[in-house]
Parts: C-alpha cells; sequence; structure tokens
C-alpha cells in the first residue's frame, strides 16, 4: 500500500495561506433562512410536494392478499385503497378523493 502524497508535494503550502478575522461570508442559520416552498402550482409537481402521507397497518397475510389483487388488476395497492375510500365517501355522500398524475411510467 503506497504512502498518501503530501501536500507539499501537490504544490499546495499551507504557509502562503493566512486566515483573517471576518474575512469570510456569514451564513444564515438554518432557522434564519426563508423557507424554499416546493412547485406546488406548477402543473407535474409531485405528490409528496402537496400530499399527506397516512400509514395503514396490515398483517402479513392481509398485505399479500393485496398485493396479489393488485397484480392480477394490474393496478398497485395505493390506486386499491384510493378505490376503497372512494366507496366508503360515496356511501356517506361525498365526492371521490382527489387523483392525481403519476410521475412513473405505465406498466406494461
Amino acid at each position: 500500500m503506497s504512502k498518501r502524497p503530501s501536500l507539499g508535494s501537490i504544490g499546495l503550502d499551507l504557509d502562503d495561506i493566512e486566515a483573517k478575522p471576518a474575512s469570510g461570508q456569514k451564513v444564515a442559520a438554518f432557522h434564519e433562512q426563508a423557507p424554499t416552498q416546493p412547485p406546488q402550482d406548477q402543473p407535474g409537481a409531485y405528490v409528496k410536494d402537496k400530499a399527506v402521507n397516512m400509514t395503514v397497518y396490515l398483517l402479513p397475510h392481509d398485505h399479500k392478499r393485496l398485493k396479489q389483487l393488485a397484480v392480477e388488476h394490474d393496478t398497485t395497492i395505493q390506486a386499491l385503497v384510493m378505490d376503497g375510500l372512494d366507496v366508503i365517501l360515496k356511501d356517506n355522500g361525498q365526492e371521490p378523493l382527489t387523483r392525481w398524475k403519476t410521475r412513473r411510467k405505465p406498466r406494461g
């Protein structure tokens, strides 16, 4: 294993560099920086920038059944869950959930 080159061998002499007080620019602390807004108004903005995440806990055999159903219908578990929620909302006289366009290429 070869030895790492020294700074002098690569032409860098630290003796010539002098740090001066207040010579650098002040960087704002994280909490002082202006918040960056995701591109929500732009068409094609990612759903994760706008949507709220929701977790559902399933037993392994139920999860497997949903995966198999999604494969049989050439869809995703997400789409199956959204369709099920639409049925519940419709039964209660409410509008279906708002859909968004996926950024993934269609399977096929």
